[in-house]
């Protein structure tokens, strides 16, 4: 087992911090914002996605802990407080790491496992017409419920997106450089083919057929290094 993380430098800490339960009965979505030089808000969110914005993980990254990690939610917020120079994001990511620590009693190690990821490779054929390589300047990835649009994107952008999107890490095996537009189109919630071939299902394409078809590049799943965060020890948060 590797030694637990360094979770904080001195004198990296917020200024305030408020931590409470969320209100079950509350519409919306989750929030977890870190902002340079104001602090983080956290609105109806597990400590796992506080983790993941945290140390700038994904939730796939993230094993170990009870229940209650990835499931209970809560509001926080922590100031920063007014500072000759606005601290950077790092900075602020140490701190939200260091109020974890802090109000969750938070300890965590990291070791390297062999898990399932994608490798992303050119398709035969090669790169569609509709994956179209730029110079314009870089803007990156958006991405909605079944569709994502490239302006000027780098591949380290659209890898990026495909993992949070599979919940899987994606290895960019392609040998492409440079910057692209595209626009990819495809059926939320179709799975990844099973016989070798690009999968259909409901109105239209799959995300793994639709990187084929209209990308020109293939999603191969297979096995590689994975970073993984394991929780060691966490206590739920005195309310305050």
């Amino acid at each position: 087992m590797l030694p637990a993380i360094a979770i904080t430098a001195l004198g990296q800490e917020f200024d305030a911090v408020s931590v409470k339960p969320s209100d079950p009965n509350r519409s919306g979505g989750t929030v977890v914002n870190l902002t340079p030089g104001a602090g983080l808000r956290v609105s109806n969110a597990t400590l796992k996605d506080m983790i993941e914005t945290a140390y700038d993980v994904r939730s796939f990254q993230i094993v170990g802990g009870p229940s209650w990690v990835a499931q209970t939610r809560y509001d926080v917020t922590a100031t920063a407080g007014p500072k000759q120079a606005a601290p950077a994001s790092s900075e602020v990511r140490l701190r939200a790491q260091g109020m974890l620590k802090d109000r969750f009693q938070l300890q965590l190690h990291r070791e390297t496992r062999n898990e399932s990821i994608y490798s992303l490779v050119v398709a035969n054929g090669g790169i569609k017409p509709g994956f179209a390589l730029t110079d314009s300047p870089h803007r990156g990835v958006n991405a909605g419920k079944g569709t994502m649009i490239g302006e000027a994107a780098s591949m380290a952008d659209l890898i990026s997106k495909l993992s949070r999107l599979l919940d899987r890490p994606v290895v960019n095996n392609t040998g492409l450089e440079g910057k692209y537009d595209f626009k990819l189109e495809w059926t939320p919630d179709v799975g990844p083919p099973s016989d070798g071939q690009p999968a259909e299902g409901g109105l239209g394409p799959s995300l793994f057929s639709a990187v084929q078809q209209q990308l020109g590049l293939r999603l191969e799943a297979t096995k590689g290094p994975v970073e993984i965060l394991v929780i060691d020890h966490v206590e739920r948060p005195s309310e305050n």
